[in-house]
């Protein structure tokens, strides 16, 4: 066990049961203009992330821009406002 002071524990988000992936909960902690790759490896899922993307943007009002990744291993959500 670890515990976290101040600072150390702002990029960590409890998991829930239901709909609470890692993905989930890395897009919601993005930042306005910060970048997420989320690479094959890590979607095991047959269809894209994008729903989750959606879902993430539909309960917190914030905006993203989501799609394939320039190298083509994955795919890039930046968060806009």
């Amino acid at each position: 066990m670890k515990i976290l002071d101040g600072d150390e524990g702002e990029e960590f988000l409890p998991m829930h049961n239901g709909r609470t992936t890692q993905v989930y909960a890395k897009v919601s902690l993005l930042k306005v203009n910060q970048k997420l790759i989320i690479e094959k490896k890590d979607w095991k899922a047959k269809r894209p992330p994008y729903a989750v993307v959606k879902r993430v943007a539909q309960k917190t009002g914030r905006t993203f821009i989501k799609g394939r990744s320039p190298d083509g291993n994955g795919w890039l959500v930046i968060r806009v406002s």
